[in-house]
């Protein structure tokens, strides 16, 4: 006899695992853990070896563990975003001027677009940014937002034009 839970499909998230760069310290992955989230830190893996940004994502995509940086010259620079593209990278990008707890407070306020954005892209690669958001009303909340998918990508995009601030999402 089946269980239940076996002729049910799941409409929970998959666990989602997450792999903070070396620049996020170890306060924001110590935040994201008491928060519940599954976090791989850096110096875990990589101890207090200073390894590139390929080096470090290409690690975390083969693992499917989701990236998240501070480090906003990783959209901008080509070998690192064809390395994201090629392996199935999954990033996330947290901007502004924060402190380490502020960072982190981003990253959980954005949780729900975050979330979304790795359901709707489950298999594809994509650098989205972690930012605040001002509505119309002005209230400023924290929001994810796709800036290059592995669909939109292409090796030979110009250095430069890749994942500029002004636009929701590139197009091809």
């Amino acid at each position: 006899m089946k269980k239940p839970s076996d002729t049910k499909p799941s409409h929970s998230p998959p666990e989602l695992t997450f792999f903070t760069d070396r620049d996020l310290g170890k306060i924001v992955p110590r935040i994201l853990r008491e928060n519940g989230l599954t976090v791989e830190r850096y110096c875990d893996h990589f101890q207090e070896k200073n390894v590139s940004d390929v080096e470090w994502i290409t690690y975390a995509a083969r693992n499917r563990w989701i990236g998240i940086s501070h480090d906003n010259n990783i959209r901008r620079d080509p070998i690192t975003v064809n390395a994201i593209m090629k392996e199935s990278g999954r990033l996330f990008i947290v901007r502004g001027v924060l402190t380490g707890r502020e960072k982190a407070q981003l990253v959980l306020g954005a949780l729900k677009s975050i979330s979304h954005i790795v359901a709707k892209h489950q298999d594809e690669a994509f650098i989205a940014v972690v930012k605040r958001e001002t509505t119309t009303g002005g209230v400023v909340h924290a929001e994810a937002q796709v800036r290059l998918t592995g669909k939109q990508w292409t090796p030979r995009m110009p250095f430069g034009t890749v994942l500029r601030d002004d636009e929701e999402e590139l197009l091809p």
